[in-house]
């Protein structure tokens, strides 16, 4: 059994842009999902983000509930339901292959059912809590979804700032280790940690011993990097079992994507991520890290979503014939 692995396969009904799945997703340790817009992609994102305490309680690093945290990045809470009406079911097979399933009615949480048994939202944290052997705090943490959002990102650094957040992040070192880990391989300048400097992120710089050191404010080394490191202070300082990430490509350099993908393939947590790029899969064909794959998308003109996926071996074959992997999907047989 691969503890790494919190969900093994997801179902929806009726879930935002998504009447229903031709057939459940299979995931593994590391997924990366492609398609045409409007095919689900995000959609996916955000039901598995709704595993950990989906309604009744603050998610971490926001003042919402995860679903009060959907419903903002769409604009109502009727955008949630297919259609704008009706129910929506979201099913998950979690590692034991226990089953969870969460019901949606008028953009608001009507049921949590596991094993055919309903369960009040307390009873389902004590569940989850006993089955991955967390404690209950930690099960608010269990899932992150990064949108694609400025306006999210601009929350999210706000409060990293906030002072209980950020003596975290440097009582562990996560300061420092981002720098070394992201920050340093992908540019040519020096960086010790990132530190709040009058209320601003900003990266200690070294130059020599006549210059310097000097404070560099993190936007000023791209929205790429910026974005980047914000994700990887949110990440470090929750430790999710399940790290969800919409188009992890924007504004990044093809450098700092094989640099990201592979400190995502080391650390011990299943990811699920969306994405537009070529660089993105080519690094995967380069890295092919262990129980990974690509989930590729098409929907039917009914607004049913088909899928297949691709090893990382598979997915070089296509690139070595010469095939356009944005014609992918016209290719296959779904």
């Amino acid at each position: 059994m691969n503890l790494t692995i919190v969900i093994k396969e997801l179902d929806i009904e009726e879930f935002r842009g998504v009447r229903k799945l031709a057939k459940p997703i299979k995931l593994k340790k590391f997924n990366i999902i492609i398609g045409r817009n409007n095919t689900g992609k995000t959609t996916i994102l955000e039901a598995l983000y709704l595993l950990a305490t989906p309604s009744g309680y603050t998610a971490p690093l926001t003042e919402v509930s995860r679903l009060d945290f959907i419903t903002q990045l769409h604009g109502g809470k009727s955008c949630l339901i297919y259609g704008y009406s009706g129910t929506a079911r979201i099913r998950y097979r979690l590692f034991n292959d226990e089953v969870v399933t969460v019901t949606l009615t008028a953009g608001t949480l009507e049921s949590i059912v596991i094993n055919n048994r309903e369960a009040y939202v307390e009873t389902y944290i004590d569940y989850i809590a006993k089955l991955l052997n967390i404690s209950k705090d930690e099960v608010h943490n269990l899932t992150l979804y990064i949108p694609n959002s400025t306006e999210f990102l601009k929350e999210l650094r706000n409060k990293l700032k906030e002072p209980t957040t950020w003596s975290t992040l440097t009582k562990y070192g996560a300061h420092r280790k981002i720098v070394t880990e992201l920050i340093n391989p992908t540019v040519y300048d020096k960086y010790t940690e990132i530190l709040i400097e009058r209320n601003e992120l900003k990266l200690r710089k070294e130059v020599s011993e006549e210059i310097g050191p000097l404070y560099i404010h993190v936007a000023d080394l791209g929205d790429g990097i910026e974005r980047i490191c914000l994700t990887a202070l949110a990440l470090e300082y929750l430790k999710p079992r399940l790290v969800l990430w919409d188009d992890m490509e924007v504004a990044a350099h093809p450098g700092l994507i094989e640099v990201v993908m592979k400190w995502l393939t080391s650390k011990n947590w299943q990811v699920v991520i969306t994405t537009h790029s070529i660089d993105v899969l080519l690094e995967l064909t380069y890295q092919s890290p262990e129980d990974s794959q690509v989930i590729i998308l098409r929907k039917t003109p009914d607004d049913i979503v088909e899928h297949t996926t691709l090893t990382p071996n598979e997915l070089e074959e296509y690139f070595n014939r010469g095939i356009d992997i944005r014609k992918l999907i016209d290719l296959l047989e779904l």
